[in-house]
């Protein structure tokens, strides 16, 4: 086997692979017994039939495609072990030449890793200032807890003011037609003048009226409308206040503590609570902190950036959109038309977003080889029940069925990226 490589232009690699003669006469025969098997062919018994009469009845060229299916693939490996590539992706065949009594020619189309020119990342600096938790930020989260045990009560008044909590009978009418809101006849508490979470824009409309009063107010409907016939059109809500709430928090006291949690005092819920705060700031702190570090070192990397693979970073990016978009009864369509953009206009925003990702992953990568970082089999093992335990599947299944799909390769991936990620942040912080 000869192969020669020839470099393209956005890391495409052009092999040229010849094959010898007689490997790829060895390769015939073995298609031919192989088939002598599988066709029936009148007056001959299985793996019997004399290969002229096999290939008049298939044709020859079916003889030589088989051939070629398990020749050509194991010969590539081979090519790639001699050429020293380092394949990205699944090559593009072509073959040139291939008849019997001749060697076989074919080649290679493949994208391969860039070459990266690292800066002196064990010099990279930032500084590291972990952010303190205020006794501010623990009255703040004490209030959520007070919210979250709120009652709502009765106010003593007739009519409607900003901020009041109040009971509403709601109906919609669009072209005409009743829509279905999917919630029955039962009243709705919607806060008066409050924008954020009004589903149909109805709480500035609210405010001011009387208990036992009934108005209409002109609306959109939403993309997200559960009848989507009449999504994002022009209707009219009818409206009726049945009541008006206050909503009343607990007081904060030694009772209330030991509710929320095992805490025997004011002073040790405050205390339980800077804790989980100082925990979450930090773990957010490190992996920002990691960030800055990573970007620094991509910026400053020398790395020719495959299109192709941007391309398909920006592809992924608007799956997951548009995944995210399904799920809240909305279409891309309609997220395009309301940001005023085109599906190209779109790619375009993403486009530095995606180029940095995947400059990032070829530098992390170029890091933890000049690290010598691996993945241990317990660390990958370690994933593989984590997902096992998720999917309630043995450990065994899920192994196979993650090797089997090359997925373990993933696996394995993140795990020396993030050991990467981490000994970058270690290096900045002068560790």
């Amino acid at each position: 086997m000869k192969a020669t490589v020839e470099k393209l232009e956005d890391s495409f690699a052009h092999l040229s692979i010849e094959v010898e003669e007689g490997r790829f006469q060895s390769s015939l025969d073995e298609s031919y017994h192989k088939l002598s098997y599988r066709v029936r062919v009148p007056g001959f018994r299985k793996g019997r039939v004399p290969r002229q009469i096999l290939e008049m009845r298939i044709g020859k060229e079916t003889l030589i495609e088989d051939a070629l299916k398990s020749l050509i693939p194991e010969v590539y490996v081979e090519a790639v072990k001699e050429t020293g590539i380092d394949p990205l992706d699944e090559p593009e065949f072509t073959v040139t030449e291939a008849e019997e009594g001749k060697s076989l020619k074919f080649t290679a189309k493949v994208l391969v890793r860039p070459e990266v020119k690292l800066p002196d990342y064990k010099q990279v600096r930032i500084e590291r200032e972990l952010p303190e938790v205020s006794a501010e930020d623990v009255d703040r989260q004490i209030q959520v807890l007070r919210e979250n045990q709120a009652v709502f009560v009765t106010v003593d008044r007739d009519n409607v003011i900003d901020g009041d909590f109040v009971l509403v009978k709601i109906s919609v009418t669009c072209e005409g037609e009743l829509a279905d809101l999917g919630i029955g006849e039962d009243p709705v508490l919607v806060q008066a003048g409050n924008e954020k979470g009004d589903f149909l824009g109805i709480s500035k409309g609210i405010v001011d009226l009387k208990t036992g009063e009934e108005t209409e107010i002109e609306i959109t409907l939403p993309e997200g409308f559960p009848n989507k016939e009449f999504a994002g059109k022009r209707g009219i809500a009818g409206v009726k206040v049945e009541g008006i709430r206050e909503k009343e928090l607990p007081e904060l006291t030694d009772e209330f503590a030991k509710a929320i949690g095992d805490f025997e005092s004011v002073e040790s819920l405050r205390q339980g609570i800077r804790e989980i705060l100082e925990k979450s700031v930090k773990e957010r702190f490190e992996t920002e902190y990691i960030d800055k570090v990573v970007d620094k070192v991509t910026e400053e990397a020398e790395v020719d950036v495959p299109e192709v693979l941007v391309e398909r970073e920006i592809d992924r990016t608007l799956r997951n959109l548009e995944s995210n978009l399904v799920q809240q009864g909305l279409t891309l369509e309609g997220y395009l038309e309301s940001c005023g953009l085109d599906k190209e206009a779109l790619r375009s925003n993403y486009r530095d977003e995606a180029y940095a990702g995947v400059k990032a992953e070829f530098v992390l990568d170029a890091v933890a080889k000049a690290e010598g970082f691996e993945a241990s089999d317990d660390e990958v093992n370690e994933k593989v029940k984590l997902l096992a335990d998720y999917r309630e599947s043995p450990f065994e299944d899920m192994k196979e069925l993650l090797t089997q799909s090359g997925r373990i390769r993933q696996i394995e991936s993140a795990i020396i990226r993030e050991k990467t990620r981490k000994r970058l942040g270690e290096l900045a912080g002068g560790e």
